[in-house]
């Protein structure tokens, strides 16, 4: 997207040095024009005639100026025109690349942790928990997260099936071991995970089941790979 607003800036600029050519170009021909008409007509006119080529060679150099002055101004405007728009270009994509981010459109990496959590012969992870630890990490500010390389949205459902594997974004089917994936400041995500006795960490394991925190200076998560569609909801008017 952005390269091909480049090269559309780039087009609309030889345009305009084009354009800015031709209406150089023109006031050029203009003072020629004027120069060798007068001057042909010199030459054996009488006093009174001269001072009246005199004075229509000069309304013509001040209409010619005047001209000038305007075309030299339209120029302007044109250089003008190119920049702000490549600003409100650089705005819209920087706009647009945050939003992706945010919306988990978008591969992103960071700072962050890594979580790995497996069952045990004593009990299992359900949907339940899993969206207990992505909550928490949301209170600790996560900025994007991920399940078994599966992106974590605002539509993001988690759900168990009969306690045999558990379903994301629908139609994703996850079992043990799960890896989840955080970016955020990772020494409060690592401090809140392991709050005593009230962080994820230690309720998961009061319950026997298995949890490993890793704090990571490069943490990569993938893009939500789902179309986004609103059947039901529409703008209101």
């Amino acid at each position: 997207m952005t390269i091909k607003r480049d090269k559309e800036t780039i087009i609309l600029s030889v345009i305009v040095g084009i354009i800015s050519l031709l209406l150089v170009g023109s006031m050029f021909i203009q003072f020629r024009a004027v120069d060798k008409s007068e001057e042909s007509n010199l030459e054996g006119l009488r006093e009174d005639e001269l001072k009246t080529q005199i004075a229509t060679y000069k309304s013509r150099y001040e209409e010619t100026m005047e001209q000038y002055e305007t075309n030299r101004n339209t120029i302007s405007e044109y250089i003008s025109t190119i920049a702000e728009n490549k600003e409100a270009t650089d705005l819209l994509d920087k706009e647009l690349n945050e939003s992706s981010m945010l919306l988990g459109l978008t591969d992103v990496e960071g700072e962050g942790v890594i979580i790995t959590l497996r069952d045990t012969e004593e009990a299992i992870y359900s949907a339940d928990d899993l969206l207990m630890l992505v909550n928490e990490l949301k209170y600790a500010g996560a900025e994007a997260i991920s399940i078994n390389d599966n992106r974590i949205i605002n539509l993001t459902d988690i759900i168990s099936i009969n306690n045999s594997f558990i379903v994301i974004n629908s139609d994703a089917r996850i079992s043990s071991p799960f890896t989840v994936k955080a970016i955020g400041d990772k020494a409060y995500l690592m401090s809140t995970l392991n709050l005593k006795n009230s962080g994820f960490v230690d309720l998961m394991r009061i319950n026997n089941l298995e949890v490993e925190v890793e704090a990571s200076d490069n943490v990569q998560i993938n893009k939500y790979s789902k179309p986004m569609n609103a059947e039901i909801m529409k703008e209101v008017q």
